[in-house]
């Protein structure tokens, strides 16, 4: 709206001043009307908020403008697959249909977290999402056309290739996280190596718990004071 707004009062100024330099007359109608779309396009430009990928700007962040341009890309193809989607009639196509956009829409957000993993996430779209809008086109023309026959092989290959997808979806993010995984790891090293050569060689890292359940699950059991192990205590101090 501001952008609009803007637009609108440069616009209006130019095209007045033009007017009134030009002498007024067919001559200033046309300057002030060249004037006008030029002040109305540069307004708009220059008020136009920048875009951001999750809090950064997009110019601070390096490969901003590709990062966005993935994103915008891996977005547009979801929603022609989410519509397709809607057009599909069998339920267990559904499903896979859905699941494989949950998988899809999780790499997409993690890239808008880690902008370096954007050229996964474009393999990704590139490579796979067409071939999947492809699919589903197919499967709903098929489902659609009431060849019983055809309907039920076309029903089977293509929850078969959803799930291929939707593994190759949870792949691909494994391999952008990975990254991530890899650069821990270089930093617990290094981290250790510095601590040795200050002297700190005995500074041993304790166990570390694989999960909170797991922590759980190995903690030692307590007896309750009032369980029998308790009462054949009193029992033996009575006697």
């Amino acid at each position: 709206m501001l952008q609009v707004i803007c637009g609108f009062v440069v616009g209006l100024l130019l095209a007045g001043l033009g007017f009134g330099l030009v002498g007024g007359g067919v001559p200033g109608l046309i300057v002030a009307v060249v004037l006008a779309a030029l002040g109305y396009i540069a307004a708009s430009t220059l008020t136009e908020p920048e875009r951001r990928i999750g809090k950064m700007l997009v110019s601070a962040l390096p490969n901003g403008q590709k990062t966005a341009d993935t994103i915008d890309a891996a977005n547009a193809r979801l929603n022609s697959i989410a519509m397709l989607t809607k057009q599909v009639r069998d339920p267990a196509v559904k499903a896979e249909a859905n699941d494989f956009i949950a998988a899809t829409k999780d790499l997409v957000q993690y890239v808008t977290r880690d902008t370096s993993a954007y050229p996964t996430l474009r393999h990704y779209i590139t490579v796979y999402g067409e071939q999947t809008e492809k699919l589903l086109r197919s499967y709903v023309d098929v489902e659609s056309s009431g060849a019983r026959d055809q309907i039920a092989t076309a029903r089977i290959e293509t929850i078969e290739a959803l799930q291929v997808l939707e593994q190759t979806a949870a792949g691909e993010l494994s391999r952008a996280v990975s990254a991530k995984t890899l650069g821990i790891t270089a930093d617990s090293d290094a981290i250790q190596r510095l601590a040795r050569m200050d002297g700190y060689d005995d500074v041993a890292p304790s166990p570390v718990p694989s999960s909170a359940a797991d922590e759980g699950r190995h903690a030692p059991s307590q007896t309750p004071s009032g369980g029998p192990a308790h009462q054949s205590d009193q029992k033996t101090d009575a006697q």
